[in-house]
């Protein structure tokens, strides 16, 4: 019997989890907009930091901005490191984007 040493704990595998708001955002998109969103989720989900982290009132709070046509759109999500969760917040052109992610929060 060899000697191994400390084990690390497993993390469990990265899931993905969305808020009502962000579901309801989503619906209102196009059909070409959502395939759009899906991808930038897959590319959230591959690396979880790539987003810009917000201070303040959005602390703990990342944001990916995307292109779909002429619109930029801003993804709100939080990550859980210990949990290995990502929580998808919302979905929206930058007109009021952070003011109501802040109500929402």
């Amino acid at each position: 019997m060899g000697t191994k040493g400390p084990r690390e704990p497993k993390k469990p595998p990265r899931s993905v989890e969305q808020s009502t708001r962000f579901g309801k955002a989503k619906r209102r998109l196009p059909p070409k907009g959502q395939l759009a969103l899906d991808e930038e989720v897959k590319k959230i989900v591959d690396n979880p930091l790539a987003g810009e982290m917000k201070t303040g009132a959005l602390k703990g709070v990342r944001v990916l901005k995307f292109k779909f046509g002429p619109l930029q759109l801003l993804l709100a999500y939080e990550f859980n490191e210990r949990r290995n969760v990502i929580e998808l917040l919302d979905v929206g052109p930058h007109e009021n984007f952070y003011r109501d992610l802040e109500s929402y929060l």
